[in-house]
């Protein structure tokens, strides 16, 4: 399936209100749909029925974060809280086409993370990061 890749240098991630911008430098954020859109089932003599499913806005946003920056901090609460906090928010991506400045954003409901996060390094400044997948209900792109 595709994915939507976010520069982190020109997007502006907000979650519950808070802003996540402890990114590393010319590190992206990948936002990757779980299910197809539709379903297709086959029938006898080249017949097809095609059904839209209900779960095609489910998508996996994974970001990664300097270790121990407040973005950091924040979404190692929001992991640890009992019962699981519920994210919503938005990511913003500005960018120019035809010398015209342009926004693109996607509206996130109802996510949570699903992975205990991972550490790795930044492939640009060798910095700690602290890698996060948060699964969202519903993700929709809005022009």
């Amino acid at each position: 399936m595709s994915v939507v890749t976010l520069a982190a240098d020109s997007t502006t991630l907000i979650l519950n209100g808070t802003a996540i911008n402890d990114l590393a430098e010319g590190d992206t954020m990948v936002l990757a749909p779980v299910n197809p859109a539709t379903s297709h089932v086959n029938a006898i003599n080249g017949g097809v029925t095609i059904n839209e499913r209900s779960d095609k806005g489910v998508y996996d946003l994974t970001v990664r974060v300097h270790k121990m920056s407040d973005s950091d901090v924040f979404l190692n609460n929001v992991l640890r809280s009992s019962p699981p906090s519920i994210l919503n928010g938005s990511a913003k991506e500005d960018y120019n086409r035809d010398g015209a400045d342009l926004t693109e954003s996607w509206l996130l409901e109802s996510g949570s993370i699903t992975t205990q996060p991972t550490n790795t390094k930044s492939s640009t400044d060798g910095n700690a990061l602290s890698e996060y997948v948060i699964r969202f209900r519903n993700a929709s792109r809005n022009l």
